[in-house]
């Protein structure tokens, strides 16, 4: 973590909270608990609690599943959620396909899982949540070799919608890498809209 008074510095020098690639932070404040509480999920779905951003970290809850690599559990890259109700969620990025083909990473690459509350009990749905294909408004249809990273953007009218989805991806045979944005369900369509897109 590093910090900074503002986007354009002085930042602090970077220093290891948890120890985890790519992990997702969740700030536990809403409208009915101003509360500074930070949540982190970090790989294999470990969540770990602070009073602050900054603070120490604690582990809440330790995925519940095999979390060894080449496991049909096997994840990394997990973004957290809390929905209306307050039922829990992470998107994570599924390797099931590298343990099943010998490698290969593509196409089922989305896993979900969910919980009532923070601390457990998780579960994990072994069915993909999204996979490496996408279809371009264009009418193209692309698989990808690698779908990663995944976020959501969602909506801010208090319902908590999903508008779109956002990887970093890698086309086949390449190198190169990029972010994709892909539009979830149809409530992106009124939002483009009132943003005069």
């Amino acid at each position: 973590m590093s910090s900074a008074p503002d986007i354009r510095g002085p930042w602090t020098p970077a220093q290891v909270l948890v120890n985890g690639t790519n992990p997702a932070p969740w700030p536990a404040w809403s409208p009915q608990d101003k509360t500074s509480e930070i949540i982190l999920g970090s790989e294999d779905l470990n969540i770990y609690a602070a009073d602050r951003w900054d603070g120490d970290y604690r582990l809440i809850n330790a995925a519940p599943w095999n979390t060894s690599d080449y496991s049909p559990t096997w994840t990394e890259d997990p973004f957290l959620w809390r929905d209306k109700r307050g039922h829990w969620h992470a998107l994570g990025h599924w390797m099931i396909d590298l343990v099943e083909y010998d490698g290969r990473k593509y196409p089922r690459v989305g896993a979900h899982m969910y919980s009532r509350t923070l601390t457990g009990k998780w579960n994990f749905k072994l069915h993909e949540a999204f996979n490496s294909t996408v279809n371009f408004t264009d009418g193209t249809t692309q698989t990808l070799n690698r779908r990663e990273r995944p976020k959501i953007y969602f909506s801010d009218d208090g319902e908590m919608t999903p508008l779109y989805l956002l990887n970093g991806v890698q086309d086949i045979g390449s190198s190169a890498s990029y972010t994709l944005i892909q539009p979830i369900g149809t409530r992106w369509e009124s939002f483009e809209k009132e943003l005069g897109i």
